[in-house]
């Protein structure tokens, strides 16, 4: 056998990307874990995520609204959490979440169609839905429906199984100036439901790299 060459998908220039294409999170926030819970052998460790009960910290990073990321201005090493996990409420239940990606665009090609890709490196019992510019219209521009069984985020993983979408944005639902791309996941039955992202990027359409 000769050598292979992957070629990854692509239709546009790169307008922003989010993370590292390595089929894993381990890049994102990690956060410290709670100290009744720290295992001395994963302090200093590049597995951090290895600590036991990181999925409640979201809950106390963001005890009333969800992680807000904008573009050329946060760092996903600090401002992505590494895992879209449910929030946890005063009753013990748990509630969906839906993080939003700010950014700016300077004009819109009107022509054409934009392309968010979205790679994920684990997913248990969750729902990626995709919205631009609304986060209550329905149904969402894209919808992943039930997906994953790896269970990462209970046996502190940092990937499963991959999963790859590519969501067509039409024109029409971007502005010039300020857009915001909403990322729901809406199952919530538990603590371990949740997607770890791999990495995000926008294309532009494929006339804008010619401009």
């Amino acid at each position: 056998m000769g050598e292979l060459e992957y070629e990854p998908p692509r239709d546009g220039p790169t307008l922003w990307e989010i993370g590292i294409p390595d089929r894993s999170a381990a890049e994102f926030y990690v956060p410290d874990p709670n100290p009744k819970y720290i295992n001395n052998l994963f302090v200093d460790h590049p597995d951090r995520f290895r600590q036991y009960g990181l999925w409640d910290r979201y809950t106390e990073l963001y005890p009333d609204a969800d992680l807000v990321y904008t573009v050329g201005v946060s760092d996903y090493s600090k401002d992505w959490f590494y895992a879209q996990v449910t929030r946890k409420k005063d009753d013990n239940k748990y509630q969906g979440t839906t993080w939003q990606i700010k950014f700016r665009l300077d004009d819109v090609d009107q022509n054409g169609t934009y392309k968010l890709r979205v790679a994920i490196a684990s997913a248990t019992l969750s729902e990626l839905q995709v919205r631009v510019n609304n986060p209550k219209v329905n149904p969402p521009l894209f919808t992943s429906g039930l997906i994953g069984k790896d269970n990462s985020i209970a046996r502190h993983g940092i990937h499963g199984l991959y999963w790859l979408y590519k969501v067509d944005i039409p024109s029409s639902q971007l502005v010039q100036g300020d857009n915001t791309i909403f990322l729901t996941q809406p199952r919530s039955t538990g603590p371990f439901q949740g997607i770890m992202y791999d990495y995000i990027r926008l294309e532009g359409p494929p006339s804008a790299s010619s401009k």
